[in-house]
């Protein structure tokens, strides 16, 4: 009896010891989906050719069944958005945000194709409509069957000059012909204004940004947001404080049209049209800063690009370190419907809304013009959106 229960036990060691040298080893199963979309385009016949002895699986056919897996792209939330868009199986849904636009009646020159805007809200303009209506066009291909249209922005103007630029945004639903339903959006990005500005010596006009730094390469301006300036004197005027005198702008170097923003001897006329547009301070006597509401001529828009440059055109006078009514910056200022001086003196701006006294014909004027200011005005692709 003992015997073999020390024969049961030294098998039992040997068992256990096997096991040890030699743990078992098991190949994971593929974790194959049951079924996977791709384009019928994609589709080869030869793929699927049934053979009479085994064969290994194509490399197309592995890309297929284990595509590379890859992090989810996080869109945009709808709310940061310009525009958004979303194709239901028979109708579209377009918002557009009102933020984009000066004018409180902007949605009377907003259409989808040729539908207007449905509904107005605190934040969007709202457009719902069926697929088949609003001059809309249909494609189809192999693949999918696309409707496409156009959301168009046509502001009318009397003026001579232009705060909002028409645009065009390409919409489009694309639905496959395979599955029941499939929804994609297209939401362009706007590509703002860039001006450029050549810094001379002596008096001189300069862009700068916010921070009244030069502007960086490839920094760009807004239709209808404030373009900031620098207007500079020499050096070794003591007692004395830079004052501009009028200036406009034009479409080229002393040429038709032209539009006024400031005049009467430092009345920045242009500010009871626009609050953006205005006098800022400045430490240095020397130096005076201004904002104008950005703009473009309306007979600009249709132009090539190449040929959108402007100017801006300034008199410029050294005065008094104390305002006067013939020399002096003010500008008038929308919140207290009133107008402003620079460094406080408001009553000489009491002549802004009449005729104000020439200087004294001793002083000298400078006359500046800028370099051409170029203006990279909105297209197709002003506006850019994720898919919905």
């Amino acid at each position: 009896m003992i015997n073999m229960l020390l024969k049961a036990a030294l098998i039992l060691v040997i068992l256990t010891y096997k096991v040890d040298l030699h743990p078992l080893t098991t190949t994971p199963n593929l974790n194959l989906p049951e079924s996977q979309r791709i384009l019928a385009s994609d589709v080869n016949e030869d793929l699927f050719r049934p053979e009479r002895t085994q064969r290994p699986l194509p490399d197309l056919m592995k890309s297929i069944l284990l595509p590379p897996t890859t992090p989810p792209i996080v869109a945009a939330t709808s709310a940061s958005r310009p525009v958004d868009m979303l194709c239901h199986l028979d109708r579209i849904y377009v918002k557009v945000l009102k933020s984009l636009f000066k004018n409180p009646n902007a949605w009377q020159y907003l259409k989808v194709g040729t539908c207007p805007v449905n509904q107005a809200r605190k934040e969007h303009y709202y457009f719902l409509y069926y697929l088949n209506s609003c001059d809309v066009k249909r494609q189809e291909n192999e693949n999918e069957v696309i409707y496409s249209n156009t959301l168009r922005y046509e502001p009318e103007s009397t003026e001579l000059v232009v705060r909002e630029l028409p645009f065009s945004v390409s919409l489009e639903c694309r639905y496959s012909k395979y599955y029941r339903s499939y929804q994609m959006g297209f939401m362009p990005q706007m590509v703002t204004e860039t001006i450029f500005w050549r810094l001379d010596s002596g008096f001189s006009l300069t862009p700068v940004d916010a921070s009244w730094k030069p502007l960086a390469a490839g920094h760009s301006n807004v239709i209808g947001q404030p373009v900031y300036f620098e207007a500079k004197a020499p050096w070794g005027s003591e007692g004395k404080r830079l004052y501009l005198h009028n200036c406009y702008i034009s479409s080229a170097s002393g040429s038709t049209p032209q539009y006024t923003v400031l005049n009467n001897y430092g009345c920045m006329t242009e500010s009871k049209k626009s609050a953006l547009t205005k006098f800022h301070a400045s430490d240095e006597k020397n130096t005076l800063r201004f904002s104008v509401e950005a703009f473009v001529f309306r007979d600009m828009i249709s132009q090539p690009a190449e040929n959108k440059v402007m100017f801006v055109h300034c008199e410029m006078a050294l005065g008094p370190e104390t305002p006067t009514p013939s020399s002096k910056s003010c500008w008038y200022n929308m919140d207290t419907k009133r107008w402003s001086e620079l460094s406080g003196e408001d009553s000489v701006c009491a002549c802004c809304d009449a005729s104000c006294p020439a200087p004294n014909p001793s002083v000298p004027i400078t006359a500046v013009t800028s370099n051409p200011w170029e203006l990279d005005c909105l297209d197709q692709q002003s506006l850019d959106t994720g898919p919905s």
